[in-house]
Order: structure tokens, then C-alpha cells, then sequence
């Protein structure tokens, strides 16, 4: 019996307009590139967000003592009491922002279902997003099962892709639903600086836009550098939603805690929303996210110093090749430019995948003004990273001495 292709399938012709609009696993080269290097020996991995550095013991050890003590049944929807106060806490300490732990804060099954639950709790059928490109792809695929519409606004190597205000201005419409700011930024390893922040928050203000601020990665910054969020400033705490979590800043990617604060009306109308994705964040790991919070922070020093360490390793052999960039001010990536090697950026990335057994995804995943370009982390130990630079000098050699 021949079988019947997928396309053709009853299942695949019943999928909706939202999520046809999402690229399929065939069409994506995010799996594609995946598929590969689970074929390929000896791969070094500078594709995926997730940290080398080992989770702190003491987030480990809370982990154990939760499932010794029979910890394994749900929490409540809105996430484990002592963990909502000890966010609250690191907001008002870390941030300025005070929450009530019981009515404004949700701990979710991490940050990246809160992007889910925003979108789905704010946006109608044809309600745009404006959001800085080049985006985390998540974004574009939430706003798109929300029935909402991505309203990219670019943002430009020169000026360090700083998002700024009369761009967005320029784009606001009468669908124009919600704002979304990502700063630090996943892909362009950008942060908001304090004058770019007070821009579009006066925006805000000024169009009465609710606010989506992904501070994710405020943690890992470098330079002297110091998080602001948005919700900070005048008139902004009651139009703002913060969305943030402990995968990047305490190596807690597979635990899937994160968190959103907001007004108290909305965190509550929220909250059935998000219990119906996934009910509770996993109680075990709640009790870990607890840990990282009121335990020792002593690995920030050295962890920022070892990736500060690898930014500047990274960082100077592009400088010898010519691969130009925006210094990252946050997160672990660059934001190489590759156009030099005189491929796109997706034919790029396979090259180095298959000639050379490095993986990292090509700027094209991360919308239209992403070409040419390629998000490389710096997340790996230094021998392999130092391994991983010299096959890609190689590469890169090689395709500009074929142009």
C-alpha cells in the first residue's frame, strides 16, 4: 500500500490559516540544520541558547530535597506562594518594581509560555504586534496562533540595533495592539539603552500601548552595563507586562520556570488562560527557582567572566577575518555579519555544518532583515570554542578566496 503524503493527509488539510502560516518542520532550517547534526560526527554546537556553565549546586540540591519530600503533585495555577514573594522581592530589589505576590504575578512553564499567554490574552483576529527586527522566532510564531500579525520594525547594525521610537511611531496603526521590547536582545545580543527606553515609553504613553518586556537575559551583560526595564518609568507599570525567568542567568533551561508581573485586573483574567496551557510549572523545579533566588548569587562573577572572556576570544578572530558586528552588550551570542563570504546566510550555515561540523542558524530565521547574517553563541568550553573559531576561519577563508 502506498502511503499518502502528508500533504495531502486529512489531518494536514484540517490544520488552521494560524498554523499553516508557521513554517512545518520540513520547511524550517532551524530542524533542518538540527537533522543534520544529529548526523554528523564530532559537531560543536553554537546554535542552541542553552548555557555550558553547570546549574548552581544549591538550585540542584533544592531540586532533590522537593522530590524527597513528595513534592510532585501541582501547584497552584499561579505558581508556589514562596517563589511569587521571592519574585516579587528580586523586582523591587533588582528592578524597582513592586508587585503584590498574590494577585500580580504568575510563575509559568518558563518565559516562553508567558510570551504565549500574553499573546493569546491580548491580541483579536487581525491585531498587530510591533516588535524589533531581527525577533526571536517564537514571537512571530505566537503572535501567528493568537490571529495576530507581526509588525516588524527594523533595527540596524550601525546604531547597535537600538529600536528606536519614531520608527515604531511610524508603524503604529488602528490595529496596533502591543508593543514588543526584548532587552537584552535574542538575536542581536543588543540592549535598550536608558535614552532608548524613555523614548518609547513615552510612545507607549503617548498611544495608550500596552507593553510585552522580555527581560530575559538581564543577567548576562557585560561592560558595566546595567538593565533598566521599561516599566520603570512614569506612567509605564500599569501598561507593561514583564516577562522573565531563570534559564539564562542561573543555567535552569530544562527546569521551564519564568515568570510575568503585571496590573493585578490582568494578571488575574490571565491566570485561567495560563492554567489551561499547562496548569503548573513543574513543583520540583519551583522549589529550585526558590533556591536561586534566596540562595547565593556568587556564580554571576565568574560566570560573566567567562563569557566575557569567550565575547572577546570571539570577537577578535572576526576582527581578523573581516567579520563584522555590534559588540554583544547582553545575552551569548554574536551577530555576525557573513555577508563577505559571498553566501546567503541558510547556505552559509549548512556549509559550516557539513564542511565543518560547526552549527549555528542563519539571520534569515530571524526575519527579513536577518540576511547575510548568522547568530553564533559563544556556548561552549574554551578548547572547543577555540576548535569551533578555527574551523570557521577556515570556512570563512575558503568562501571569499572562491569569490
Amino acid at each position: 500500500m502506498t502511503a499518502i503524503p502528508l500533504e495531502s493527509s486529512r489531518l494536514h488539510r484540517a490544520l488552521s490559516a494560524r498554523a499553516a502560516g508557521i513554517p512545518s518542520a520540513r520547511d524550517s532550517a532551524f530542524f533542518e540544520l538540527l537533522n543534520l547534526a544529529a548526523k554528523r560526527e564530532g559537531v560543536i554546537k553554537l546554535g542552541m541558547g542553552e548555557p555550558d556553565i553547570p546549574t548552581p549546586p544549591h538550585i540542584i540540591e533544592a531540586v532533590k530535597q522537593a522530590l524527597d519530600r513528595g513534592f510532585t503533585t501541582y501547584t497552584n495555577p499561579a505558581g508556589l506562594p514562596e517563589l511569587r514573594e521571592a519574585i516579587a522581592d528580586k523586582l523591587a530589589r533588582d528592578n524597582g518594581l513592586t508587585y503584590d505576590p498574590t494577585d500580580e504575578i504568575i510563575v509559568t512553564t518558563g518565559a516562553q509560555e508567558a510570551l504565549a499567554v500574553v499573546m493569546q490574552t491580548l491580541l483579536d483576529p487581525g491585531d498587530e504586534v510591533l516588535i524589533a527586527s531581527p525577533y526571536y522566532g517564537a514571537y512571530a510564531g505566537n503572535i501567528l496562533l493568537a490571529g495576530g500579525v507581526p509588525v516588524p520594525v527594523p533595527t540596524h547594525q550601525d546604531d547597535d540595533f537600538q529600536l528606536h521610537a519614531a520608527d515604531v511611531e511610524a508603524r503604529i496603526t488602528e490595529r496596533t495592539k502591543l508593543l514588543a521590547i526584548i532587552t537584552p536582545s535574542n538575536p542581536t545580543a543588543s540592549a535598550l539603552t536608558p535614552e532608548t527606553l524613555e523614548s518609547l515609553a513615552k510612545v507607549a504613553v503617548q498611544y495608550d500601548l500596552p507593553v510585552l518586556s522580555d527581560e530575559l537575559y538581564e543577567k548576562v551583560v557585560y561592560d558595566g552595563f546595567e538593565h533598566i526595564s521599561i516599566a520603570s518609568f512614569d506612567g509605564m507599570r500599569e501598561r507593561t507586562i514583564v516577562v522573565n525567568g531563570f534559564s539564562k542567568s542561573y543555567s535552569m533551561t530544562g527546569f521551564r520556570v519564568g515568570y510575568m508581573a503585571g496590573a493585578a485586573d490582568y494578571i488575574q483574567s490571565a491566570l485561567e488562560p495560563r492554567h489551561c496551557f499547562s496548569i503548573s510549572s513543574p513543583t520540583p523545579f519551583q522549589h529550585g527557582a526558590l533556591a536561586a533566588l534566596t540562595g547565593t548569587q556568587a556564580h554571576f562573577g565568574p560566570m560573566m567572566e567567562e563569557y566575557t572572556r569567550r565575547r572577546n576570544a570571539m570577537a577578535g578572530v572576526f576582527d581578523e577575518l573581516g567579520v563584522t558586528y555590534s559588540m554583544p552588550r547582553g545575552a551569548f551570542y554574536f551577530w555576525a555579519n557573513i555577508s563577505g563570504s559571498g553566501l546567503s546566510s541558510h547556505e552559509f550555515c549548512r556549509r559550516a555544518l557539513v564542511d565543518e561540523a560547526i552549527l549555528f542558524f542563519p539571520g534569515s530565521m530571524y526575519g527579513n532583515e536577518g540576511e547575510g547574517y548568522a547568530r553564533i553563541s559563544f556556548l561552549a568550553p574554551p578548547a572547543k570554542l577555540d576548535e569551533a573559531l578555527e574551523r570557521f576561519a577556515r570556512l570563512y577563508r575558503e568562501c571569499q578566496s572562491a569569490l
